[in-house]
Formats: C-alpha cells, sequence, structure tokens
C-alpha cells in the first residue's frame, strides 16, 4: 500500500536568481495598481463573482481599495488567497481586467514581501504541491512508475508525438484510478498514431499549482525550463495532454516565458486532437447498441478551458461538435443550466481552498448535472477528483458517474481504413 508522508515546505521567499530575473519580468508586475487604471468600477466582478456566493468577497471593493492606494493593506489582510482564480470576472468585465492574473501576482507579493505562508489554504497537508516544488530543483531527477502504461501501447522516449502526462501518477497514492486517465488516453493515442508516442519517465510537473495556486514562481520558472530541455531532448514537435490545467500552462504560460516556445512545439488537449482526426475522417464514432438505454451524459467545462484561453481558442466549441454528433448517432446529451465560459467552478483551484464553502459551490454543480444525466465528463483530473469526493458525503448525488473525455471516448472510437473505405465504394 502507497503511503503519503508530510513533507517539509519549501520556501519560496527567496530573491530570484539572476537567471530566473529576466523571465520573472515576464510575468509579474510588482506594482499592481497599475494593472487596474482601466477600471471603471461597474462592479461586474462582484455581481458575477462565484466565491461571494458562499462567503464575503467582492472584487470590485479590492480593485477599488487597491486604485485608492490601499495596496499594502489588501496584501496585508491575506484575503487574496481565498479567491478561485475561476476567471469568471474576466468573461464577464468591459475592460477585460484579468483579477486571477493580479491576484496570482498578489500572492507572489504576498509571500516575498509579506512573508505569508498560506498554509491553511493547502489542500492535503501541501503534499502535492510539496512534490512539484521538489521536482524544480536542479539536481532532482524523478524515476516515475510507467506501470499504468497498457501493455499494446508502445511508447519510447524519442519521437515526434509527446503524451504530457502530468502529475497524475501521484495522484494514484490517495485517489484510486487516477491512472485510468493516463490510460485511457494514451489507448486513444496508440490506436490512431502508427509510431511510438513519446512517455517520460523523468517527466516533471508543469508547474499549473505553483503559479497559480501559492505564487511561487521561481519554482514555476525553474519547473517551466527544465521541462522545456527535456521535450527538446525527445525530438518531439508535438505535445498532447489531457489534463486542462497543463494545457493551460504549456499552451500559454510556457509562451509567455519562452519566446520560441510556440514554434519549437504545438500543443493540443485531446479535445483538439480527438476533434482534427475526426474532421479529417481518420476515426469515427460507435453507434450505440440499440438494445441497451441511451447513454444520458452532460459536460462539465473546467475553468482553464473555458475562460482562461485566448480568444481565438474554439476547445469548448469543439468538444460540443463530438458531443452533438454522439447526440445523432443515438446518445443523449443535454447541456448544465451553467455552461462554456459560463460554467460553475469545482471550487478548488491548485490545491488550494478545500473547504466547507467549496464543498457548497460543488454541490450546487453536482445537483446540475443530477437534472440532465447520469453521467458527467470533463476534461481535468482536478475537477474529477473534488467533484467525485464529494458524493462520499452526499448520497442524493452519489450516482451520478464522473468520467474524463478520455475515458469515455477510449471505447467509442474506431479508426477508419482508408483502403477498406475505398473498397466499399467501388
Amino acid at each position: 500500500m502507497n503511503v503519503i508522508t508530510e513533507i517539509e515546505k519549501v520556501d519560496d521567499s527567496k530573491e530570484p536568481s539572476s537567471d530566473n530575473s529576466s523571465y520573472l519580468e515576464k510575468i509579474y508586475e510588482p506594482n499592481i495598481r497599475k494593472l487596474l487604471y482601466r477600471c471603471y468600477q461597474c462592479v461586474r466582478c462582484s455581481g458575477v463573482c462565484q466565491l461571494s456566493r458562499v462567503q464575503s468577497f467582492e472584487p470590485s471593493r479590492i480593485i477599488q481599495m487597491i486604485l485608492e492606494g490601499f495596496e499594502d493593506k489588501i496584501i496585508d489582510s491575506g484575503i487574496l488567497w481565498d479567491c478561485l482564480t475561476c476567471n469568471t470576472c474576466l468573461q464577464n468585465c468591459p475592460e477585460g481586467i484579468n483579477f486571477a492574473d493580479i491576484v496570482r501576482m498578489a500572492k507572489y507579493k504576498m509571500r516575498t514581501s509579506n512573508g505569508q505562508n498560506p498554509d491553511e489554504y493547502i489542500a492535503h497537508k501541501g503534499v502535492y504541491t510539496t512534490i512539484s516544488e521538489i521536482m524544480s530543483e536542479p539536481h532532482i531527477k524523478p524515476e516515475r512508475s510507467l506501470e499504468w502504461v497498457p501493455k499494446e501501447c508502445k511508447t519510447s522516449n524519442q519521437g515526434n508525438i509527446l503524451y504530457y502526462v502530468g502529475c497524475l501518477p501521484y495522484f494514484n497514492f490517495e485517489f484510486e484510478n487516477s491512472d485510468s486517465i493516463a490510460e485511457s488516453t494514451l489507448k486513444i493515442l496508440c490506436q490512431i498514431e502508427k509510431e511510438p508516442i513519446v512517455v517520460l519517465k523523468d517527466e516533471i510537473c508543469c508547474g499549473h499549482d505553483l503559479y497559480w495556486g501559492q505564487g511561487k514562481l521561481n519554482a514555476f520558472i525553474d519547473l517551466a525550463k527544465k521541462n522545456v530541455q527535456r521535450i527538446e531532448e525527445t525530438g518531439a514537435t508535438t505535445i498532447i495532454t489531457a489534463c486542462a490545467e497543463c494545457y493551460r500552462t504549456l499552451k500559454v504560460d510556457y509562451q509567455n516565458l519562452f519566446e520560441d516556445f510556440k514554434d519549437k512545439f504545438q500543443v493540443k488537449h485531446l479535445i483538439e486532437y480527438i476533434y482534427e482526426k475526426w474532421q479529417n475522417k481518420k476515426i469515427e464514432f460507435k453507434n450505440p447498441n440499440e438494445s441497451e438505454e441511451k447513454i444520458k451524459f452532460t459536460y462539465h467545462d473546467p475553468c482553464r478551458l473555458s475562460r482562461f484561453l485566448p480568444k481565438d481558442s474554439n476547445i469548448i466549441e469543439n468538444v460540443r461538435k463530438i458531443f452533438t454528433h454522439l447526440k445523432e448517432i443515438g446518445y443523449e446529451f443535454k447541456e448544465m443550466a451553467h455552461n462554456k465560459s459560463d460554467s460553475l467552478c469545482c471550487g478548488v483551484s491548485s490545491w488550494m481552498n478545500c473547504n466547507e464553502r467549496s464543498k457548497a459551490l460543488r454541490y450546487k454543480r453536482m445537483l446540475e448535472a443530477k437534472d440532465v444525466g447520469e453521467i458527467m465528463i470533463t476534461s481535468c483530473p482536478k475537477c474529477k477528483i473534488h467533484l467525485s469526493c464529494l458524493q462520499n458525503d452526499y448520497e442524493d448525488i452519489s450516482s451520478i458517474e464522473i468520467l474524463d473525455f478520455s475515458e469515455f471516448l477510449v471505447d467509442l472510437i474506431n479508426i477508419i481504413d482508408p483502403i477498406k473505405t475505398l473498397e466499399e465504394k467501388e
């Protein structure tokens, strides 16, 4: 049996090394007030704030105090540790003020300038974020078990397509079957691709939780540098991930750090990969068994896919095109009351704030799912973990099956053989 013990936390309040200073300037603005000048106090952010539904939290009031010169008071209060960084406010801000980004910078400031330690906010005694920090150290080279890799899948440490697994193997210590997401994703990739898929035994965390949750920007930069170097060594040009947080981090945050990252690597979420293969007629989806009852499912949009991507991203629309097609061939897909960019947050961001308030948000989300389906699909491992965990506390929502996108589709894909298709046409 795997056992997790509490690990001593690593302090990120140290001054950035000279190697990190130039990178830090790209992702951190010490004058937070400077980022808020466009705000004209329409108060929409407070009106839509998901956290404000379960506790007193007013983004507009916080912004007003910073603009009036009371930034130090906000920093000293520590109130910004409460923010879910769900970015619902950004979706409704007429000036496009990214409050979650401001909170991220404030967290770094709260740590480095004020010496604040948010241990009480960090879920699971900080075990998972501590693992991430340890991996950021230059001399640390983790060796992860690849026992989850399906026997029929050919993998390699060199190749064109890399499956970025993320921290899923570590979650399996505490959350059963976390490997199922990684296993299902790799099964899909191995079915479609003829070449072996790159899966690294020494892969490290992308740094998402340190970046957004704890304001440990130096550790994040160190992880990013190590990741880029390791991926370059594989020769991969395409990076595929099934994790919403890894996708946002690689797709946006790494590109903010490294100007040539976008030129070197094409980052795809599994949703994008499946959609492209389907559109290019490389795959098709199996019709349901007519003798069986219709599969009724809905979809929970993770914050990082629905509110944290550039405006030209169409990932939340494309996943629905897949689901609409499944509905046309006999499955039953229904939207929850809140969906797409209006989706409700699972209440836990970056292993932060797993408490009674976040449970209230999760419970409301689960009730929405219960109203429309028997299966809830999502594309974020943490959403799946925390929504599933809540089912242990409430019997009325325990019947809902929660699956990752990869787990739902792994057995619904057929590979289209172009030769066979041509013969059938003739």
